[in-house]
């Protein structure tokens, strides 16, 4: 079958489906989930700075490994 053998109907049946098909893709990059996802990830962050702060303060040294407190010859 030729593209010119396709009834007008058929055209406007695939057109239809394709154009279902991508806003199913797209469904997932509406305005509601894109906030829905910074504020899952701004929880992660604050957690993952809670565990942070709290291993700082048990441990007495910086993310890095570096000692907290005064320096020598100050």
């Amino acid at each position: 079958m030729d593209e010119e053998e396709i009834s007008a109907a058929e055209k406007a049946r695939e057109k239809r489906r394709d154009r279902d098909a991508d806003a199913r893709a797209r469904a997932g990059m509406r305005t509601g989930l894109a906030k829905q996802f910074k504020q899952v990830l701004d929880v992660q962050r604050q957690r993952a700075d809670e565990v942070e702060r709290r291993e700082e303060s048990e441990t007495g040294t910086d993310a890095h490994g570096k000692r907290k407190g005064k320096t020598r010859g100050a």
